[in-house]
């Protein structure tokens, strides 16, 4: 029954005008205490889908674990369950490892990773005393000035906030960029993603440098990959993955051959990436057909990138020259996907597509 009126649910949402479907939350925040306790608490978007917290799967490196049939569940919509003390031999280590956590009628499990990894494996260094990871909610870019919503992790300076969703503490990035002869670039796009640099799904324009060559965002301490690219050669300037902390300020450097030129990354105005049909039933079968028009040819390097909601990449197929292909794609559950058409570093169109089973 849940998983009928979710499907209802989700028609309704894509029958609507909005081009922006929210995924619920079901963790808000997780912690461990002076003790190394593991503290999980649920959010009142949770309560969406009158969901039983007894049918949840929690999954680490050493297992998976079930609250016992006899927990009761609190009846406020904000609650924090301690699973150390709560599920008999739960195990969690506080260093390095992950936090699975899966519901029958979810689609999308819930899942954060932490370690001394410097690279995509991990969401966030490990947690540490007081500290908080929370869920929260960011826009990612869709293409043609147009944005989307994903869930990704941010750190906190405190295990609890006023908002569960929403973190106490910010952090700062500052970018500094000089040409070959040391004055200052003005007018430098710094691009961002949650994901990758590159052709990431999300890579998005994140704003320019000013006539002092300097550039500064405050906003949650969420991994983030930078991307700089020289406007002259088409190399990259800056290209770092970046693991904030509560309240620190990380500053990066780079020099380009020079301060003008065109940048490589904007999508050409005249391109269009369309996809037929929209939406897949059990009926439609799997097969799309994709067609990217452009007074220009592709690039040999050109590719089609299928992505789901919240921006895990899933399968790519090669685009050929002409800009016109037939994909069958792979078993997808019902959800909403984006299909990317990236040429080397530039996305060059985003296409939407809906799965309902």
């Amino acid at each position: 029954m849940k998983r009928f009126l979710l499907l209802i649910v989700l028609a309704a949402l894509m029958a609507s005008l909005s081009a922006n479907v929210l995924i619920p939350r079901y963790i808000a925040r997780v912690w461990f205490d002076d003790t190394d306790d593991f503290h999980v608490m649920f959010g009142d978007e949770a309560f969406w889908e009158d969901f039983d917290v007894t049918d949840l799967s929690f999954t680490t490196s050493a297992g998976t674990y079930y609250l016992p049939a006899t927990y009761v569940q609190p009846g406020e919509p904000t609650f924090i369950i301690n699973l150390s003390q709560e599920i008999p031999g739960f195990t969690i280590q506080r260093n390095e490892d992950f936090l699975s956590m899966a519901i029958p009628y979810q689609y999308f499990p819930e899942e954060l990773r932490w370690g001394p990894q410097n690279d995509l494996s991990v969401h966030i260094r490990p947690l540490g005393q007081g500290q908080a990871a929370v869920q929260v909610r960011i826009d990612v870019y869709t293409g043609y000035g147009e944005y989307d919503s994903a869930l990704t992790w941010a750190k906190d300076s405190q295990t609890l906030c006023p908002n569960s969703y929403e973190v106490f503490s910010n952090s700062t990035l500052g970018i500094h960029l000089e040409d070959a002869n040391g004055a200052p670039a003005a007018g430098i796009p710094i691009y961002s993603s949650h994901l990758n640099y590159a052709a990431a799904s999300d890579l998005y324009y994140w704003g320019s440098t000013n006539t002092y060559g300097n550039w500064e965002r405050t906003g949650d301490a969420i991994r983030r990959s930078i991307l700089v690219i020289d406007p002259q050669t088409a190399d990259p300037v800056i290209q770092e993955l970046i693991f904030p902390e509560p309240g620190e300020t990380i500053q990066l450097s780079g020099v380009l051959s020079s301060s003008a030129g065109n940048d490589p990354h904007l999508i050409p105005s005249a391109g269009v990436l369309s996809l037929h049909p929209s939406l897949l039933n059990r009926s439609s079968g799997s097969a799309v057909n994709l067609k990217y028009e452009s007074p220009e040819s592709l690039d040999p390097t050109a590719e089609l990138r299928l992505y789901d909601l919240r921006g895990r990449f899933l399968a790519g197929k090669a685009m050929p020259a002409s800009g016109i292909a037939v994909w069958d794609l792979p078993f997808l559950g019902s959800g909403i996907y984006y299909i990317a058409l990236s040429e080397g570093d530039r996305i060059l169109g985003r296409a939407r597509i809906t799965v309902i089973k």
